[in-house]
């Protein structure tokens, strides 16, 4: 009986707690033209909690229990900042006004998308730790790579058995490398290895591609402003947003050697998190053993592609799936997939070790 009305309890709770938090929303708009303000920044003062206007100056702010009280403050360039107190209850629509800045000379060319796709994507490294798996956690999945050998395409499927002992903690490539374990349940392969360099795999590097789980690439809270950005594209739910690196280095892009690194980011509006991912690195020298590897510049440069999902598992995201293509010279080296099957959280089953070369 005691039980019972714990649970009963602790359902309560939570169906409090999660009662107590708030969506507000409103409109933002000029207030000497009337027009709505696009990329206006919005934020719970004080706190990490924020979001921007879209395109049409809209903006939905889910705001968390135990903020009553607070200031919202909305900031944009060429406007003086104001702040508004969050409304009594989720019924009472914001309309917000801004006032533009004189700046007593004649023309003021203002261009704040880049600012704009800058500040969704540190709200994607400011939630991380809410949106993604931030314990350690346990997956099944299948690997296929297909690696060009001798003028010929080796096919191997893998089925991987794999553990993160830290998940999306957002650490440097050493302890991300080092908290993440796997095994091979089996392979199937369409040729016969007979040495090291037919029976190695590129599954490390695979998931070295996930670009929220690993912190020195375009999510670099640090190094933001290395990047040119601009919303390509925006909906109702979500931005997808284009990045350039301007100066490309290893804390950047998370690889030695880079020449170029740029791509596209798709981000949920509704919590702030990245859901897709396709970018390209040119590299002026490789090692096929891991992208952290140093090998001398080459002659010819080598191009690396990625396409990455993600999805929720258990109201938590983790990784979907990963496609990877790289060539050098214009000649491709391999092609690598991995899709996640499954994902266990509450009892996850450890794995020590890797596998580097499998028969």
């Amino acid at each position: 009986m005691k039980k019972i009305f714990i649970t009963i309890l602790a359902a309560a709770s939570m169906a409090a707690a999660a009662s107590a938090q708030r969506a507000v929303e409103g409109i933002v708009t000029d207030s000497a033209t009337g027009n709505v303000l696009p990329f206006v920044n919005i934020a719970v003062s004080g706190t990490t909690v924020g979001t921007i206007s879209d395109m049409n100056g809209e903006f939905r702010l889910n705001v968390p229990a135990g903020m009553e009280g607070k200031q919202l403050s909305f900031s944009s360039v060429g406007y003086l900042a104001v702040s508004k107190s969050l409304p009594a209850s989720s019924d009472e629509r914001m309309t917000v006004a801004l006032a533009p800045v004189d700046y007593k000379i004649n023309e003021v060319v203002i261009t704040d998308k880049s600012q704009a796709g800058r500040r969704v994507l540190k709200n994607v490294v400011e939630n991380a730790s809410t949106n993604y798996i931030s314990r350690d956690y346990s997956y099944d999945g299948t690997y296929v790579s297909t690696v060009r050998m001798d003028g010929n395409n080796r096919k191997s499927t893998y089925h991987v058995i794999g553990y993160d002992a830290d998940g999306y903690t957002r650490s440097d490539g050493n302890n991300a490398f080092a908290a993440l374990n796997y095994r091979f349940a089996s392979v199937v392969r369409d040729y016969k290895v007979n040495d090291y360099e037919s029976g190695k795999n590129h599954f490390d590097q695979v998931c070295g591609f996930d670009i929220v789980r690993y912190q020195f690439n375009v999510l670099n809270s640090y190094t933001l402003t290395d990047f040119d950005f601009t919303i390509e594209s925006e909906t109702s739910s979500e931005y997808i947003i284009k990045f350039t690196c301007k100066k490309p280095r290893l804390v950047n892009t998370g690889a030695w050697l880079p020449v170029a690194y740029t791509g596209t980011i798709t981000v949920n509006k509704t919590d702030n998190a990245i859901t897709a991912a396709k970018y390209s690195m040119e590299l002026s020298g490789y090692s096929d053993l891991a992208l952290s590897y140093k090998r001398e510049p080459s002659s010819k440069n080598t191009v690396i592609s990625c396409d990455v999902k993600y999805a929720k598992y258990q109201g938590k995201y983790a990784v979907k799936s990963i496609e990877t293509k790289a060539s050098t010279g214009g000649a491709e080296v391999f092609s690598d997939s991995f899709v996640v099957n499954t994902v266990e959280q509450k009892s996850p089953k450890k794995i020590s070790g890797k596998v580097f070369y499998a028969r």
